[in-house]
């Protein structure tokens, strides 16, 4: 049976919605656009270009996107993301990751623009959580979420302890990360072991503090190389 109209919780008809899909990998796009047509929604257009798909709205108006949070070289996707607010304010904004946390990512990034939505590409076992995402993204502003889509446990780290984490899945001593962080040797190793005891790594002869940091890095970016 194919649906020809759905209300969300939010009372958005998502199906009714004309949808924009920016994703830099191939078969990661068509999988989407595939499992959103057969899911009844309209994606007006596709594309892994940022540039494509900012040239497409000036023509057309959408009403949300779904953006790949890591475009390549150039913009990424919070970058679209605040591109296609400037031009519709009101556009509901889904931006994809294999990264748990955006700042992971090593990157300089932009906050998320108000009311986007941020979700980890794991996290999305059922396709109809898409219809979900994308309904919360237009939803009247005072019912939607304030920046992000889930709770997620990388939330409760800092910003220094996010980098350092970086730092030490990338391999650096802590007389090199001391560097980075114009700090001591001394300060950069309470700082590891602090970093440690927040993700619940007890303090154990038997382990290397550094191995489990460098696991868990890799699993809260979906094998992504740390990047220097």
């Amino acid at each position: 049976m194919i649906l020809t109209s759905l209300q969300s919780a939010e009372g958005v008809d998502v199906l009714a919605m004309r949808v924009l899909v920016i994703e830099d990998d191939s078969f990661t796009r068509s999988t989407l656009v595939g499992a959103l047509a057969h899911l009844g929604v309209t994606v007006s257009f596709s594309t892994g270009s940022a540039g494509e798909g900012l040239d497409f709205v000036k023509k057309s108006r959408v009403d949300a996107a779904l953006l790949d949070l890591d475009l390549g070289a150039g913009p990424t996707g919070i970058d679209v993301a605040h591109a296609l607010r400037r031009d519709m304010p009101d556009v509901g904004i889904v931006v994809l990751s294999s990264f748990a946390d955006p700042r992971l990512t090593g990157r300089n990034l932009p906050d998320l623009p108000p009311g986007a939505i941020y979700v980890e590409k794991r996290t999305i076992g059922d396709t109809s959580l898409l219809l979900e995402l994308l309904a919360q993204s237009v939803a009247p502003r005072g019912k939607r979420s304030s920046g992000k889509s889930v709770e997620r446990s990388s939330d409760r780290l800092t910003d220094v302890q996010v980098e350092i984490m970086r730092f030490v899945a990338l391999g650096l001593s802590n007389a090199e990360i001391a560097k980075r962080r114009f700090t001591s040797v001394k300060a950069a190793e309470n700082s590891i072991s602090r970093l440690a005891k927040q993700l619940g790594f007890a303090n154990d002869p038997e382990q290397n503090q550094r191995v489990l940091i460098t696991r868990e890095y890799v699993r809260r970016t979906g094998g992504s190389n740390a990047q220097g």
